[in-house]
């Protein structure tokens, strides 16, 4: 991954963070509790070829999809 993809992947990251955070309606300290146990940020790396050309509510509709298959509850 190069300068440009990597400064990109943290964009979007960041972006989702909050995303998640305001549909959740969850403090940024429970989202972050999530995004650590589940290794969210992880998931977005491996993701990213398909999550940059896509808008960000569907990645984050993909990350929920994710974290219910993980018995994740909000």
């Amino acid at each position: 991954m190069n300068e440009m993809q990597k400064e990109e992947l943290y964009q979007i990251q960041v972006r989702l963070f909050r995303l998640a955070q305001l549909k959740w309606n969850i403090s940024a300290p429970k989202c972050s509790e999530i995004f650590k146990k589940y290794d969210i940020y992880g998931y977005i790396e491996t993701c990213y070829e398909f999550f940059h050309v896509q808008g960000d509510e569907a990645s984050l509709a993909d990350i929920e999809k994710y974290l219910e298959n993980l018995g994740c509850k909000k």
